[in-house]
C-alpha cells in the first residue's frame, strides 16, 4: 500500500488526492471529535462539495455509524432552500461512512457575530424568517434538530438575491413520529444530545424532544444575535446546565438597545415548560415580526389549501361525453368534501375546493396529504383522461369575492386589498394536460417522501405527482 501512496490518502486523515465516491478530496476544513468535514469536487464537473467523513475509531461503534447515516437520510428527505442539499453517501474501504453535501461559500453565524458583533433587530428577523421556514419543513416532516445554535447556522456569501442561510449539522436529529428520519431507537429517554449553550430544559433531562425544544434553541440564538453572547454562561457544562433547568432567563434589553416586545418574544421561547413556549414556528415568527416592525409587514404565513379541478372535453363532446365530465366533476366534489375541504366555486367545467390550515403542524401535514391522495384519486382510472389538477397553499381571499361566478374569481382581491391568493386562480393554477396532477412547492413541503414527483419543465415551483411512495 505505501508503495503506490494509497496509504498515505487513506489514513485516519484523508489527504488531497483521495476519492471519495465522485468526490476528490482538496483539503481538511473542520477536525472535530467524531467527524472531518473536508472541501472536495466532483471527479467529472468539479463541482465543489462538503465532504463529512466519520473518524475510523468513530465508525466501530455500530450506534454511532447508525446516527451517521440517519443525518443522510433526514438531510436528503428535507429539501428545502434553507437547508443544506445532500449530494450522496456511502462508505470507504475501510467502512467509515461519509455524506457529501453542497458546498457553502460564507461563514456561520458564530463567526459573523466574534468579528463583527449583534446584528440589528431587523438583520435578526431576516434570518430568523429562514431559519423559521427551514424548521417549519423539518418539523412537519417529523423532524426535531435538537442542536440548533449558531455554528449551525450558515450565511450565504451575498449574490444577486441577497444574503441567505442555511440550517446544517442534523447528527442528532430525531423523529417526532413514526418512520420519520431518526425516529429509531437510537437515541432513548434518559440521554442528553445537543449544545449545552443552547439545550432546553426537557433535553437536560433527557426526556424525549418535539418542535418546542427547537424553539427554546431558537430562544437562545435570538439572545445571542441580539446581544452577541449566549444567555447562559459558565465555566463548566453542568453550570450551564443548571442555570437552563432553574436560572431565570435575562432579558436582551439588559446588554443592547432591544425593544419591550422584542424581550417578550425571546423571554417566551426561553421559558423552562415547553407547553408555556410558542406553539410552533409561525406563532413565533407572527410575534416577532410584529416585535421588530410594529405589526406593519403583513404575515406571509400560507393559510389555507385549495384544490382546482379543470374538466376537458372534445370540440364536440356530446351528451355522453358532457355526462362523463359532470360525473367526473360530482366526484371530485364528493372526495373535497371527505378530506375535509369546502367547495367554493363550481362552473360549468371547472370547481375549486378549499381548506383552512390547522394551526397544528402534524393535522396540517395530514390535511395536504389527503388532499394530495385526492389528486391521485381523481387524476387516475376511468376519469383521468378528463380531468387535470392543481393543488396549491395560499392566504385566501375574501368570503364575499369566494362566492362569486369563476371568472369574477379569477380576479378576486385579498382581505388586505392584494390581487392573488386561492382565489385568484390565474396566479397558480397550471395547465398540466389531462389527466394530469400538479402541486407547487408549498402544498407539497414535507411531503416529498411521501409522494411521487417530478418538476414540471418551464414551470417554476411546480411538481407532477404520479403516485404515493
Amino acid at each position: 500500500m505505501a508503495g503506490n501512496g494509497e496509504e498515505a490518502l487513506y489514513g485516519e486523515e484523508l489527504r488531497p488526492g483521495a476519492l471519495v465516491g465522485e468526490w476528490v478530496v482538496e483539503r481538511v476544513q473542520v477536525r472535530g471529535p467524531v467527524s472531518a468535514l473536508y472541501r472536495a469536487r466532483h471527479a467529472r464537473t468539479g463541482v465543489p462539495a462538503a465532504l463529512k467523513v466519520l473518524h475510523p475509531q468513530v465508525a466501530t461503534a455500530a450506534v454511532a455509524l447508525r446516527r451517521f447515516r440517519r443525518e443522510a437520510a433526514t438531510l436528503q428527505r428535507l429539501h428545502h432552500p434553507h437547508i443544506v442539499t445532500v449530494l450522496g453517501y456511502g462508505e470507504l474501504s475501510d467502512g467509515r461512512p461519509f455524506i457529501a453535501m453542497e458546498w457553502l461559500e460564507g461563514q456561520d453565524l458564530a463567526a459573523e457575530l466574534a468579528t463583527r458583533g449583534p446584528l440589528s433587530p431587523r438583520e435578526v428577523l431576516a434570518v430568523l424568517e429562514q431559519v423559521g421556514a427551514a424548521l417549519r419543513v423539518a418539523h412537519a416532516a417529523g423532524v426535531v434538530h435538537r442542536d440548533l445554535k449558531a455554528q449551525n447556522v450558515v450565511r450565504l456569501a451575498q449574490g444577486q438575491g441577497g444574503p441567505s442561510v442555511k440550517l446544517v449539522d442534523f447528527g442528532v436529529a430525531k423523529g417526532l413520529v413514526p418512520g420519520a428520519p431518526g425516529s429509531s431507537s437510537l437515541t432513548h429517554t434518559g440521554v442528553v444530545l445537543g449544545t449545552p449553550l443552547s439545550m432546553a430544559p426537557e433535553q437536560i433531562r433527557g426526556q424525549v424532544p418535539d418542535a418546542r425544544t427547537d424553539l427554546y434553541a431558537v430562544g437562545v440564538l435570538l439572545f445571542q444575535l441580539l446581544t452577541g453572547m449566549p444567555p447562559f454562561q459558565g465555566t463548566t457544562r453542568h453550570e450551564v446546565e443548571q442555570q437552563h433547568l432553574h436560572a431565570p432567563p435575562p432579558r436582551p434589553g439588559e446588554h443592547a438597545p432591544v425593544s419591550a416586545a422584542l424581550d417578550a418574544v425571546v423571554l417566551r421561547c426561553l421559558r423552562k415548560e415547553r407547553e408555556d413556549r410558542y406553539p410552533d414556528v409561525d406563532a413565533l415568527l407572527e410575534d416577532l415580526r410584529g416585535a421588530v416592525l410594529g405589526g406593519a409587514a403583513p404575515v406571509e404565513v400560507p393559510r389555507a389549501l385549495g384544490l382546482y379541478v379543470q374538466g376537458r372535453t372534445t370540440a364536440d363532446p356530446g351528451p355522453a361525453g358532457m355526462e362523463d365530465l359532470d360525473a367526473g366533476l360530482e366526484r371530485a366534489s364528493a372526495l373535497a368534501l371527505e378530506a375535509g375541504l369546502e367547495v367554493r366555486v363550481v362552473g360549468s367545467a371547472c370547481l375549486l375546493a378549499v381548506a383552512s390550515l390547522p394551526d397544528d403542524v402534524r393535522r396540517e401535514r395530514e390535511l395536504r396529504a389527503r388532499v394530495l391522495d385526492v389528486g391521485l384519486a381523481l387524476t387516475r382510472g376511468e376519469a383521468a383522461a378528463s380531468l387535470a389538477v392543481t393543488v396549491h397553499v395560499d392566504r385566501l381571499a375574501s368570503d364575499a369575492a369566494s362566492r362569486s361566478a369563476p371568472d369574477a374569481a379569477a380576479s378576486a382581491w385579498d382581505d388586505a386589498g392584494n390581487e392573488g391568493g386561492l382565489l385568484h386562480l390565474p396566479a397558480w393554477v397550471q395547465d398540466g394536460g389531462d389527466g394530469a396532477l400538479v402541486v407547487t412547492g408549498a402544498a407539497l413541503r414535507g411531503l416529498e417522501a411521501d409522494f411521487v414527483s417530478s418538476p414540471v419543465p418551464g414551470a417554476k415551483d411546480r411538481f407532477w405527482l404520479s403516485a404515493r411512495r
